[in-house]
């Protein structure tokens, strides 16, 4: 017979699947880009397992505990292999070249994969493995409370302390504005700052800086990395782009050297090279992402990041363009 402690395994992975669950179904398009991102085999990376997944995991949160015997064991090693097979993805992921961010809680836990992201996954494998050994005893969680063999307060402690330990060292803080992107007080517009002067080279061997980069046109820099899933459609998207915003120069960024991927480009607008993480590490950047600079020396919109918030950035230039560059109505033909 398992301790009442051992028997809180199977409640403690439920929860997490809730959280998880619930957070894909309230950002179906971050999980999508993490899908992506994560390079998940293709077959298993489709509309029906993206939006099913979720589903899949309420599922298996009720039957760890509500249902006992044989199906019970059958959910445990389910969910022993789905957690399994989401620490191969981060330990994965971690040797990839450019920065993932995981979306494996949805909207409840976004952010970039690291060393403590891989913890966090083996401790919910091991977990796994202990609600396996509870399944195997026969009886379900909720059996155990209603024979009095688990009391209740052990449930109650363990959410009390599962709450403590969010409030202290789990609950994100508010996300510092990223430069260039902080509102006015009073009128709520975007502040304009001024845009450093990070090095970067350029695919012809020449070096520069942003801020020197946009004198003498406005420069929208769309930072990608072409084992990037998110941003195979943005890197596709971007001579669109070139023919929608004329008075822009539309250059793609990646942090490879020029001549090692083959987005490098010898037709202007050249492709920049940020090779020692200059530019995005100054404006907190994964891919793809964009940001648009001015000719005055001062960032003019963005940084925006995501393979959706790219286009509609792109699209919110084009209308401010066509506003600004639109020739005035003449009276008469208002009144037709």
């Amino acid at each position: 017979m398992p301790s009442d402690a051992l028997a809180l395994a199977p409640v403690i992975l439920a929860v997490v699947l809730v959280v998880s669950a619930v957070g894909k179904l309230r950002s179906p398009s971050a999980s999508a880009e993490a899908f992506r991102d994560l390079r998940v085999p293709a077959p298993l990376r489709g509309r029906v397992v993206v939006e099913g997944l979720p589903w899949g995991e309420l599922l298996l949160a009720a039957l760890l505990v509500l249902v006992g015997g044989p199906v019970g064991i059958v959910a445990a090693v389910a969910a022993l292999l789905l957690f399994t097979a989401y620490l191969g993805l981060v330990v994965r992921a971690l040797g990839f070249d450019e920065d993932v961010d995981c979306a494996c809680f949805g909207e409840f836990a976004p952010g970039r994969i690291t060393r403590r992201t891989v913890v966090r996954n083996a401790w919910l494998v091991l977990l796994a493995v202990l609600a396996v050994v509870v399944a195997a005893q026969g009886s379900s969680v909720a059996a155990r409370v209603a024979d009095d063999r688990l009391p209740w307060w052990w449930l109650v402690g363990a959410g009390v302390a599962a709450a403590t330990t969010y409030l202290i060292v789990g609950a994100p803080s508010p996300a510092a504005p990223a430069a260039g992107d902080v509102p006015d007080d009073e009128s709520g517009d975007y502040l304009r700052t001024r845009t450093p002067a990070v090095p970067v080279s350029l695919s012809d061997g020449s070096t520069t800086n942003l801020r020197a980069l946009s004198v003498e046109r406005p420069q929208l820099l769309v930072y990608v990395s072409e084992m990037c899933g998110s941003c195979e459609e943005v890197i596709t998207s971007v001579p669109e782009w070139r023919t929608r915003l004329p008075l822009l120069d539309v250059r793609l960024v990646t942090r490879m050297a020029a001549g090692h991927t083959h987005l490098t480009s010898l037709e202007e607008p050249l492709t920049v090279h940020d090779t020692e993480g200059a530019f995005s590490d100054t404006f907190g950047l994964a891919t793809p992402s964009a940001l648009l600079l001015g000719v005055d020396g001062h960032l003019a919109g963005g940084p925006v990041t995501g393979s959706l918030a790219v286009p509609e950035f792109v699209a919110d230039i084009e209308a401010e363009l066509a506003a600004v560059t639109a020739p005035e109505m003449d009276p008469s033909d208002a009144a037709r």
